[in-house]
């Protein structure tokens, strides 16, 4: 989706208290990607993924949440980092390593796919 798109279906919306939710959304990765490393460390291989996607997902969200707004949307999230974020090719690098992941993920979680 585009940012226009995003911006109109109320995926993406600002938020004046959406800085307050940085520190939370990035203790909340850290929490997850523990969980995921857990996981990894019993071979449960699909609940590591999911795990370190929500870890992924917090981290970039704080991103959203530094520039003012908050989102409803997985795919959005990507296209709103893209557009306030732009011109920082290491962030660019983690939204389109992020965006692989949302679809893994979503593959993991909705078809049955497994992570090997």
């Amino acid at each position: 989706m585009r940012w226009r798109e995003c911006v109109d279906r109320g995926f993406i919306r600002p938020d004046p208290r959406a800085k307050e939710r940085v520190p939370g959304s990035l203790a909340s990765a850290a929490r997850f990607l523990r969980a995921a490393e857990k996981n990894v460390m019993i071979e449960e291989y699909e609940m590591a993924h999911l795990a370190a996607y929500n870890s992924a997902f917090r981290s970039i969200r704080a991103f959203l949440y530094a520039a003012g707004y908050v989102e409803r949307s997985h795919a959005c999230l990507i296209t709103a980092v893209r557009h306030t974020e732009g011109d920082d090719p290491g962030v660019m690098n983690l939204a389109n390593t992020f965006d692989k992941m949302r679809i893994a993920r979503h593959n993991v979680q909705y078809s049955g796919s497994q992570v090997s």
